[in-house]
């Protein structure tokens, strides 16, 4: 992924006084001497003072979060990377904290922790600050990382609305230009069963609610399975597993048009970084359900 670039001496002329705050001075020579640990003594009197304009207190938030970020770049082992992504977010949020976090979880095999800061990075890119910019690809990988770490993860984890109360990303699969073309979530069954297991059901919940929210006219399901056994077994299983996930919806109030679309093995995913591919965990990522609404 890329990273923030260094906080610049024509950013640190957007200072501008606040009349009264008593640390305005300290505050802004501590920033232009880059002397990160005398603005961080400063910040909280700074957030304390009612005097200091809140310009001034993201002024200087900025540049503490800039420089936390900064120690992420350097050589360093994975806890102190951990305590300066948490330590940048203190002070400002930034899709590319989380997102690093959401790594740091990966690398160490805790897919729920990644699954959630990965999709804070997604949520933090629609509705945060919008000149935290960001490539295509960096949101696709994001997002790929994101749905993976949710199928691989032993728990449930939470699909969070934005911060405004809008659908989360994961569900939603577009933003900023990026969009996918179909929304795959981890709704598992008993083995060769079209009952869900207890994540499944989770997740077929969190799908409902979603769609409940939204009110699409139409929801188009298409069942995966992983390539072990017949393709016509798989074929089969797929479209009674999509068809219980339809019956569910409807029963749980949903009136919108739903297709069902079995795709068996046909579209097994790509594994993602550190996956290896025809492994347990790619298979795991492969049986989901996915959706597209419209």
């Amino acid at each position: 992924m890329r990273h923030l670039p260094l906080f610049t001496a024509a950013a640190l002329a957007l200072a501008t006084p606040a009349l009264a705050c008593e640390g305005y001075d300290a505050a802004v020579a501590a920033v232009q001497d880059r002397d990160a640990n005398a603005a961080a003594a400063l910040f909280d009197g700074l957030i304390a003072d009612n005097a200091c304009s809140d310009d001034f207190r993201e002024w200087v938030g900025d540049f503490l979060a800039r420089d936390a970020f900064a120690v992420t770049m350097t050589d360093v082992d994975e806890a102190t990377k951990r305590t300066a992504f948490e330590t940048a977010l203190g002070y400002e949020r930034h899709w590319r904290s989380f997102a690093g976090l959401g790594q740091l979880d990966w690398a160490a095999e805790d897919y729920a922790g990644a699954a959630a800061n990965f999709q804070l990075a997604l949520n933090e890119l629609a509705e945060g600050d919008q000149s935290h910019t960001a490539e295509t690809d960096e949101i696709a990988e994001i997002y790929q990382l994101a749905t993976a770490a949710l199928a691989l993860s032993d728990e449930v984890v939470d699909l969070p609305v934005t911060r405004s109360g809008n659908p989360s990303v994961m569900m939603t699969g577009k933003v900023r230009g990026f969009e996918v073309e179909e929304i795959p979530l981890p709704i598992t069954f008993e083995y060769n069963s079209v009952q869900f297991d207890a994540a499944g059901l989770d997740y077929a919940n969190a799908l409902v609610n979603h769609l409940l929210m939204v009110n699409p006219v139409s929801v188009n399901l298409g069942g995966h399975t992983d390539p072990v056994g017949g393709e016509e077994f798989n074929l089969a299983l797929s479209e009674a597993r999509a068809e219980a996930l339809a019956t569910y919806i409807r029963a749980a109030g949903f009136e919108g048009e739903i297709v069902t679309t079995p795709y068996g093995e046909s579209r097994l995913p790509a594994p993602p970084a550190g996956i290896e591919a025809g492994s347990e965990e790619h298979h795991r990522i492969a049986r989901r359900v996915s959706f597209a609404s419209q």
